[in-house]
């Protein structure tokens, strides 16, 4: 049997990964969360598995438990939590990290993060603090693995959507579904585009990531097709039948000031995001219509 940890296990992320390693009857999963940005309520399908294991804790406490491969999500993706208090989470950002890296280190674990696509050219982006968080853990994580000789990767992803995700998620997609539910209207600040990456590609990628020796330490896992947020605004409108209206205060379109590279993926290890936007919007709506009239 392997035993696999999922930090953040609560989290959107992390109950999509966690349903989709329990389905490998061979994996045991723990599972640790704080809650600091989560619900106990999100785990409801996991909890009943007797393979998951659960542990609400800090990370920076400790882990006394002995697993095989670790999936550290923790933090991932969370700016409305990070903006209300940024340098309080930096600094715990900072401790599970360290925390992270010293029992990989001791235990021999396989490490995989998760880490946001970060705009480093953007000297005004109000998220600034955030990424460069992001970019000093990216690079620990790297000078670390180099010094103690240890399996540590970092998956870097675009805009994650799909089921599983919390009503009260700021991400764009649920946060324009729960929008169009209401009849409220859709506001976009400028036309953006995205390379948006449906979480059962993202979690799939993920453990072939895992299973498999890279010489590569930094892996992008995305879809390889741009969408833009008004043409998402327009699909969750039409599918949901809404009355809201979408309204673009600046019409200049402004493309990301990336290409994830995915030739890593598809050529090492024959794996590609494949989910079409209208396929993964439609499953996400289906699931937020379940949680939200129930």
């Amino acid at each position: 049997m392997k035993k696999i940890l999922i930090t953040g296990v609560a989290g959107f992320l992390g109950v999509n990964l966690a349903l989709k390693l329990l389905e490998n009857e061979d994996n045991i999963v723990f599972g640790i969360d704080n809650f600091a940005s989560s619900s106990i309520s999100n785990m409801y399908r996991i909890l009943k598995n007797d393979r998951f294991n659960f542990l609400q804790q800090n990370l920076d406490e400790g882990i006394n438990i002995n697993v095989d491969e670790i999936y550290h999500l923790a933090g991932f993706g969370d700016l409305k939590a990070f903006s209300e208090k940024k340098c309080e989470i930096s600094l715990q950002y900072i401790k599970n990290i360290n925390s992270i890296l010293e029992y990989t280190k001791f235990s021999g674990a396989k490490l995989l993060c998760v880490s946001d696509y970060c705009d480093y050219t953007d000297i005004n982006n109000k998220n600034k603090l955030y990424l460069e968080m992001q970019k000093y853990i990216n690079e620990l994580i790297l000078e670390y693995s180099l010094d103690y000789k240890i399996d540590a990767k970092i998956a870097q992803v675009d805009k994650i959507y799909g089921p599983n995700v919390l009503l009260s998620d700021n991400r764009f997609v649920p946060s324009t579904i729960i929008k169009a539910f209401n009849n409220e209207t859709i506001v976009l600040d400028c036309d953006k585009s995205f390379y948006y990456t449906y979480s059962e590609d993202a979690v799939l990628g993920f453990i072939k990531i895992m299973e498999n020796y890279l010489d590569n330490k930094v892996i992008d896992v995305s879809s390889p097709n741009l969408s833009y947020n008004s043409d998402i605004a327009k699909l969750i409108v039409n599918f949901t039948k809404s009355k809201s209206k979408i309204i673009i205060e600046d019409n200049v379109q402004k493309y990301p000031p990336y290409t994830p590279n995915v030739d890593i993926l598809n050529s090492s290890l024959n794996f590609r995001c494949k989910t079409p936007i209208l396929e993964g919007i439609s499953k996400t709506i289906d699931y937020i219509k379940l949680m939200f009239f129930t």
